[in-house]
């Protein structure tokens, strides 16, 4: 559920379900157990079979959170659109990731403070179209190079392999208020 959430932007959602997963359904070795382990009410089920996909999923539902990259209309030759923190937490104030890779094998690097993108860089994975959201609250990029346009809230750029576009944003005097919505802490009974 937490990738579910984090897909569609929900951010506080995800956290929230990625807490549950890990108090609840997480063995102290780190495996997944498939049934709630804390009896706190997640899951009818308590039995301890473990299994690693769980886990797996967990990964991708934090690389979800903080990079995506995918197409409308996959299968098109579309290249799609790469964005950044698309579903990050108001909580993870400040974070960062290198060399995460987005469809057509670009390597995307960035950073966030004070609640926004303030850095990123992309390397192209192949000559083409690149596109990135344009999700930077109104504040304009600073680019490394000529010749991005801003087209229906993404900015473009075609590039060649190997080539790599960087941009720097302002950061934010202060972090912003909470959102209404805000992930609390999960409390999870202990056995």
């Amino acid at each position: 559920m937490a990738c579910l959430r984090a897909r569609v932007g929900d951010a506080e959602a995800a956290l929230r379900n990625l807490d549950i997963y890990t108090r609840a359904f997480t063995l102290r070795n780190g495996f997944h157990a498939n049934g709630d382990q804390t009896a706190s009410g997640f899951s009818d089920f308590t039995y301890r079979p473990f299994t690693l996909e769980g886990n797996f999923l967990a990964m991708q539902a934090v690389h979800e959170m903080l990079l995506q990259s995918w197409s409308a209309n996959p299968g098109s030759g579309d290249p799609g659109v790469i964005r950044l923190f698309p579903a990050t937490p108001w909580r993870w104030h400040n974070a960062s990731f290198e060399n995460l890779h987005a469809e057509d094998g670009h390597r995307v690097s960035a950073r966030r403070e004070n609640n926004a993108t303030t850095w990123f860089r992309i390397v192209a994975g192949k000559d083409g179209l690149i596109r990135i959201r344009d999700n930077f609250g109104g504040c304009v990029p600073r680019w490394n190079c000529a010749g991005i346009r801003n087209v229906d809230r993404n900015f473009e750029i075609r590039c060649k392999a190997g080539a790599g576009i960087e941009a720097t944003l302002p950061v934010p005097k202060e972090i912003p208020a909470a959102p209404t919505d805000l992930a609390v802490p999960v409390e999870a009974k202990r056995r």
